[in-house]
């Protein structure tokens, strides 16, 4: 029995805390050394020098045991103007994120300061998202100034944060309470710390009382998330589990490295589990955070298989099945269809820049099946036969004719109630995105930002900006349920209900038909008043609206799509606004419009979605046949496209779909 998305928020991951009152608070460096293991190979000296008494000595016997333990490379290359102008801002204090102008915090650093109104900032700040660039310019430079500013940068931050004041709410985000030791926080930073560390403890500012600083700090992180870690299911459960694998893996020289592993591999494993469908899809419902628990699990997995410990075979098919979704609703570009908080690289480039392209390679390593690899490089010999893909239980399907950059692609999203508050996800159960003959012609809108602009953020969540129906323009419940899945050589079919809102349940239907054409069939169930629009969006550039013809097409020079409703429906075309962000805080004016009814609840809808070749729309008609009662199990439509006519329909008592060309 498949466990449901009401049963994975109403579970909380017991967290095995010794004592869940304990009182935890910053380890004194001077007494790191006892945390260690010097029974280790290659520790003698130090446990030689603080036998005696001698701890600068054991200290610097240290520090010499992990500059062999992680040889400084050779300088590789130079960097480049902006890397090295980035890393110059960090060492003055100047610090730049995401689509905002940098911020100069002066030689005081004020860490909760927010000086672009946005939260993401501050959050990225205790993240240490700057210490990355300065160790690579370090490495490319050997200049110490980056070195000494990690370094000061970092006993500053540590200074000002002791773990016996990690309950602190930010001055500004008052409800963000102990924000500098959350989980993401506390787990990001641990991963980013121990990036760095193999670099710059080359380095002659990482000095051996440094060290001993540092390492205090690094047990600090240990000691938050095992005695107060998340449990919750939650994507940020899985990055504070990576945060605390990293330091195990690292620093194997603590006494309880094995056991955090151990404790990492049995939290990881629950929390995997409990935030993914039986069918691989990452509960939240928003691909990047799909993605970023993926790979934090796999880095979870392969660290402890290298501490020498067994995986659970659970956890491994969990994340394969995690990669089969990833395989089967990766764009033609190898991006991610933009439901809910999802970003997506324009158009271009080289193949192996594409964003799924090393993790499609990552699973063919990972369980020998060269599938995902040839996803990656389109090799056709390795792909399967079928093309088309439903994950049910998430609500996320995939129609397309082919493989290859000229797929007609289309992406469908109708699903049950994500876990947590819904947060990353939309209320947009319904919509879809159309890519066909090498270029987008249907997008989402996008979610455009998490905080500066939280006007702009409801604008880009609201139903009605999506391509699916709505009552009054509201906001629809996201409460969707599978009825019916077929797919074959050259037709697909799915319906979904989704119950929109009080007394309104809102059916689509959609027929890939000879794997060339969509025929919508919309159904308003239910007797809730009020005014029924359907609504489209179109890709950005140029686009035609036909108000008489209720008719809107782009207008590409190579490839197009057709929006068509029947001339003789109820409906009022109406231009909308329309928006389309793509990443961070950027978006582009775009041709929106919608199809308004003239009656209410109950009615059904008919539109084409047909993609084409060149710039002239080709003749279209559909239309249903034997006047069906809206919300019947069974309809049949009649549907003309590109010089032929199909008879398409669908049964869901009895669980098929049909298409049968006319004429065959």
């Amino acid at each position: 029995m498949l466990l449901t998305f009401a049963f994975f928020f109403a579970l909380n991951i017991q967290a095995e805390v010794a004592d869940p009152a304990k009182e935890i608070k910053s380890l004194s460096p001077l007494v790191i050394i006892s945390r260690l293991d010097l029974e280790l190979p290659g520790l003698e000296k130090v446990k030689a020098a603080e036998s005696r008494g001698a701890r600068t000595a054991a200290l610097a016997a240290l520090l010499e045991y992990y500059r062999n333990v992680f040889p400084l490379e050779p300088i590789k290359g130079a960097l480049s103007d902006k890397e090295r102008k980035t890393a110059d801002n960090f060492a003055r204090h100047i610090f730049q994120w995401g689509p905002y102008e940098p911020a100069d915090y002066g030689d005081s650093v004020n860490w909760q300061w927010d000086p672009r109104g946005d939260i993401e900032w501050v959050a990225a700040i205790y993240r240490f998202f700057w210490a990355l660039p300065l160790s690579e310019a370090w490495a490319a430079t050997r200049d110490e100034k980056y070195a000494r500013a990690f370094v000061e940068l970092d006993r500053d931050w540590i200074a000002r944060h002791p773990l016996q004041d990690r309950n602190i709410a930010h001055p500004i985000y008052t409800d963000w309470v102990g924000f500098p030791w959350l989980d993401i926080q506390t787990g990001i930073r641990a991963t980013n710390l121990c990036r760095v560390f193999p670099i710059l403890v080359h380095a002659r500012a990482f000095t051996p009382e440094f060290l001993a600083v540092f390492l205090a700090s690094i047990y600090d992180h240990q000691v938050k998330t095992e005695f107060f870690p998340m449990g919750q299911v939650h994507n940020k459960a899985m990055m504070e589990q990576r945060g605390f694998t990293d330091i195990a893996s690292t620093f194997r020289e603590f006494k309880d490295s094995g056991r955090w592993m151990a404790l990492a591999l049995d939290r990881g494993q629950e929390s995997l589990l409990a935030q993914t469908t039986a069918d691989g899809v990452q509960c939240e419902l928003s691909a990047g955070y799909h993605l970023i628990v993926l790979e934090d699990a796999v880095h979870i997995m392969e660290q402890a298989e290298k501490m020498g410990l067994a995986v659970p075979e659970a956890y491994r098919q969990r994340i394969r099945l995690m990669y089969d979704y990833l395989f089967a609703v990766a764009t033609p570009d190898l991006g991610w269809a933009m439901f809910g908080d999802v970003s997506r690289q324009l158009p271009g480039g080289e193949r192996s820049s594409h964003e799924l392209y090393a993790s499609l390679l990552e699973a063919s390593r990972i369980f020998g099946d060269p599938k995902y690899a040839a996803r990656a490089r389109l090799d056709y010999s390795n792909l399967p036969q079928e093309k088309s893909s439903a994950f049910r239980e998430a609500g996320m399907y995939v129609f397309r004719d082919r493989w290859g950059p000229d797929q007609i692609y289309l992406a469908f999203h109708d699903s049950p109630h994500p876990c947590g508050s819904g947060w990353h996800d939309q209320p947009d159960n319904g919509t879809f995105e159309l890519y066909a003959f090498g270029r987008w012609l249907m997008t989402d809108t996008g979610f455009y930002t998490y905080g500066h602009d939280p006007e702009k953020r409801e604008w880009h969540r609201q139903t009605r900006v999506h391509q699916t129906l709505t009552l009054d323009n509201r906001n629809s419940s996201v409460d969707a349920r599978a009825r019916l899945w077929q797919a074959g050589a050259d037709f697909s079919s799915v319906t979904v209900d989704n119950n929109a809102y009080e007394g309104f349940l809102h059916r689509r239907t959609i027929w890939f038909v000879d794997n060339s054409f969509f025929v919508l069939l919309d159904e308003a169930i239910g007797s809730a008043p009020g005014e029924l629009a359907l609504h489209f969006q179109l890709a950005e550039g140029k686009a035609e609206l036909d108000g008489n013809g209720k008719r809107a097409r782009t207008l590409f020079p190579e490839a197009n799509v057709l929006v068509w409703s029947a001339p003789d429906e109820p409906l009022t075309l109406e231009e909308e606004e329309g928006w389309f962000a793509w990443t961070y805080g950027k978006r582009v004016p775009r041709k929106a419009f919608c199809l308004k009814s003239a009656g209410q609840a109950p009615q059904q809808f008919v539109t084409l979605i047909v993609p084409y070749r060149g710039t002239t729309a080709p003749v279209v008609s559909a239309g249903l046949l034997d006047n069906p009662t809206v919300g019947a199990d069974r309809v049949e439509l009649e549907a003309s496209a590109f010089g032929k006519t199909w008879r398409i329909g669908r049964d869901l008592a009895a669980q098929s779909a049909w298409s049968r060309e006319k004429g065959k």
